[in-house]
């Protein structure tokens, strides 16, 4: 039987294996990756896994330091890690869930043998994680909404979410463009509100922003009052097929429904685009869960793991004793 090897791969390699497996996400992509690594002053580390000479999955991963240890982490607001396989579309659905789950348990060792800690978050779709569990890694169940815009229908909206976006036609809100560090405004009053800390500094947030804007992968949409004013805004990260909403903020003193129009318009102009679906990237708390399921989404879920090695675990351990 063939082995599974995880191998460093070369920058112009892993272009070139996206290019002919086209990634749903845009966290695999390196214009992605260098913004992040720009902003956060974090390296990253590309990898293929390969069967037979033939790379069957890459994988863009941050690498740091803890302890004097090298680890692997989760970048903030990083939804997804970078992991991609090939298109396997033509086979028999055994063949890809056999050979995602030997890609896997592949990582899996690797990961294990080269770092004393990794975190990870896979995107919707990856189910199979059994490679992690069977090394005792810790598996978070994660929840999040995506709409199939070839189905998208207002007529999936509830009731009480299509008199809200009527409420707020009428009272004068519109939808436009905003400047990024407007956004970033937005998103620390909507922080603020409810007495928590940004995941980012703004510093670094619009350094990210900006780099994400440059490369083509940010775009962004505001709501607007009768004075012209933005009450709401979103940045979303987009592929040809996919679009993934990223930041988000509302005026504390905005018109009742501003953030549900700022998502009904984005919603209407990715469908209008030709994009295939939209991930609203969370619905892990009550509140958001009630905003975001009015919408018709279909409800999908991710998994995000992470694992000490024995030096580390013992380290904490020791730390919690003292």
């Amino acid at each position: 039987m063939a082995e599974y090897k995880v191998e460093v791969a070369d920058v112009t390699s892993y272009v070139k294996f996206l290019s002919v497996n086209p990634p749903e996400d845009p966290y695999s992509l390196i214009p992605l990756l260098d913004a992040y690594k720009e902003a956060f002053s974090s390296d990253y580390q590309l990898l293929f896994i390969t069967r037979n000479g033939v790379t069957v999955a890459s994988c863009a991963l941050f690498v740091g330091e803890r302890f004097h240890q090298p680890i692997v982490r989760l970048m903030p607001m990083r939804i997804y890690d970078g992991v991609h396989f090939r298109d396997l579309e033509e086979s028999k659905l055994p063949k890809q869930e056999h050979e995602q789950l030997s890609a896997l348990e592949s990582l899996e060792k690797h990961l294990e043998k080269k770092f004393s800690f990794h975190q990870m978050s896979f995107p919707p779709g990856f189910y199979d994680i059994r490679s992690f569990q069977w090394s005792r890694a810790n598996v978070v169940p994660q929840y999040t909404y995506i709409v199939d815009l070839v189905s998208f229908s207002e007529e999936n909206y509830t009731k009480s979410l299509k008199e809200v976006l009527r409420s707020a036609q009428q009272s004068g809100l519109t939808a436009g463009v905003c400047e990024i560090e407007e956004l970033i405004a937005l998103q620390h009053i909507s922080y603020e509100r409810h007495s928590r800390k940004p995941p980012v500094a703004g510093d670094k947030l619009s350094k990210l922003l900006n780099a994400l804007s440059s490369a083509g992968l940010l775009g962004i949409r505001c709501i607007r009052n009768r004075n012209g004013e933005v009450v709401s805004a979103l940045g979303w990260l987009h592929t040809n097929a996919s679009s993934f909403f990223f930041v988000t903020g509302t005026d504390a003193e905005a018109e009742k429904g501003a953030s549900h129009f700022l998502y009904h318009e984005i919603l209407k102009s990715e469908k209008e685009k030709g994009s295939c679906s939209v991930d609203f990237c969370g619905a892990n708390t009550p509140t958001i869960n009630h905003f975001k399921s009015a919408f018709g989404p279909r409800l999908e879920i991710y998994f995000k793991v992470w694992r000490a090695n024995r030096f580390l675990a013992r380290f904490a351990s020791l730390a919690r004793k003292i």
